[in-house]
C-alpha cells in the first residue's frame, strides 16, 4: 500500500469521525457537562403559611439560563448533602438542583428522636403520618420559595425555569417524590392525590410498594400518570409493609412501576445495587458495576427528555442504544 493511499484512509476515517452526525448510540449521559458548578451550602426559604424555614442547599450551573429544577427529598435520617454525585452532574448539564433538609434530617434531629427511629420498622415522630405529609408539604414550600432563591442567589435572578420542574428523592424521598407524581397516599384515612401541579416527572430511588408503613395501598397508583423512573438494585432490601414485620426485597420495589399506568413510566434495575449504592458513598459494587455512575446517567437521559423535550435522548433512552450501553450492568424497562 504506498504512502498516498494510507494518507487517503486516515483523511476519510477522520471525516468520518469529525464530520458525521452523533448518533444516539454514541450519546453519552455519564460525562459531565459544559456548565461550571457553583454551590450554595445554605439558603433558608420562608413558609409564612406553615409557619417554617426550611434549610436547602443549591447547586446551580455558571451560564444565561433558563434552568429547568429539580428537587432532591432525602432518605429518612440523611440530610441535604445526600446524592451529591447527581446532584453535581445534573447541574453539569444546566440543572438548578435544590436538597432541602426534612425535619427528620440529620443535623435537625436531637439525639434522642434520632436513635428511636434509626430502626426501619420505627416510623414514629417525624417518621409517622404527620411527618409524610410535612415532607410532601416541603416539596410545594420550596417551590413557592424559588423567587427567595433568586433574591438570595442574585446570579439565578430571572434564570429559573418555572415550566420544567422534576422531584427525585431517596427511600423516605422516593415516598415524596412518588407522591408528587400523582400516586395516591392515605391522608385521614383516605386516599388522596397530594401531588403539585408544577411537577412535570419525577425520579422515585427505591421507592416503596403497598405498605401501611407509608399508607400506600393497592389503589395508590392508579392516577400515576406522571412520567417516572423508578431505580432499584437487585439487593435492594425495603422497610417492612407494616410495624414489627419482615423486611422487603427487589420485588417491592418494582411494584410502583408495575401498577403504574403506561405513559413514560422506566424501571431501572441495577444488578448487585444494595439500598445504599445509589448515592455515590459506596463507589462500585463487588461485581463491578458503578451503581451510582449508572443512577446519574440514566437519571439525566430522562430529566433531558421530559425536562428538556430533548428528542436525542428519548430516542437514546427508549430504544436499544441504552439497553447496548448498560449491557449486563442493569435492565431499563419501559411502559411508553
Amino acid at each position: 500500500m504506498t504512502l498516498e493511499v494510507i494518507c487517503l484512509i486516515c483523511l476519510i476515517n477522520l471525516h468520518t469521525i469529525f464530520c458525521e452526525p452523533v448518533s444516539e448510540d454514541r450519546l453519552s449521559y455519564s460525562d459531565a457537562g459544559s456548565h461550571r458548578v457553583m454551590i450554595i451550602d445554605s439558603v433558608r426559604l420562608l413558609d409564612k403559611s406553615r409557619n417554617k424555614t426550611i434549610e436547602a442547599l443549591v447547586r446551580y450551573p455558571e451560564g444565561r439560563g433558563p434552568f429547568p429544577v429539580v428537587v432532591f427529598s432525602h432518605g429518612a435520617m440523611a440530610n441535604k448533602e445526600a446524592f451529591g454525585l447527581a446532584s453535581e452532574h445534573w447541574a453539569s448539564h444546566g440543572y438548578l438542583v435544590i436538597h432541602p433538609n426534612h425535619a427528620d434530617a440529620r443535623s435537625n434531629v436531637k439525639e434522642g428522636v434520632a436513635s428511636s427511629t434509626r430502626s426501619l420498622g420505627g416510623f414514629s415522630g417525624a417518621l409517622g403520618s404527620a411527618g409524610r405529609i410535612e415532607r410532601i408539604k416541603d416539596i410545594t414550600s420550596v417551590l413557592d420559595a424559588l423567587d427567595q432563591i433568586e433574591t438570595q442567589v442574585p446570579e439565578l435572578r430571572g434564570k429559573i425555569n418555572m415550566d420544567a420542574i422534576a422531584v427525585a428523592g431517596h427511600s423516605f424521598g422516593a415516598y415524596v417524590a412518588q407522591c408528587q407524581g400523582g400516586v395516591k397516599t392515605l391522608v385521614d384515612g383516605q386516599l388522596r392525590n397530594v401531588a403539585d401541579p408544577r411537577v412535570k416527572c419525577v425520579i422515585p430511588i427505591s421507592a416503596q410498594g403497598e405498605s401501611q408503613s407509608y399508607a400506600l395501598t393497592a389503589e395508590s397508583w392508579t392516577e400515576a400518570h406522571m412520567p417516572a423512573l423508578h431505580i432499584t438494585g437487585t439487593r435492594d432490601r425495603s422497610a417492612p409493609d407494616r410495624a414489627g414485620g419482615q423486611l422487603g426485597d427487589v420485588s417491592s420495589k418494582v411494584v410502583p412501576f408495575d401498577r403504574s399506568p403506561a405513559g413514560g413510566k422506566y424501571l431501572l434495575i441495577i444488578n448487585g445495587a444494595n439500598h445504599v449504592s445509589f448515592g455515590g458513598k459506596i463507589g462500585r459494587l463487588r461485581s463491578g458495576v458503578d451503581a451510582s455512575s449508572l443512577t446519574k446517567s440514566v437519571s439525566l437521559a430522562f430529566l433531558e427528555v421530559y425536562l428538556k423535550q430533548d428528542a436525542k435522548a428519548k430516542a437514546w433512552l427508549n430504544g436499544n442504544a441504552s439497553t447496548a450501553w448498560l449491557g449486563s450492568q442493569a435492565k431499563l424497562e419501559r411502559k411508553l
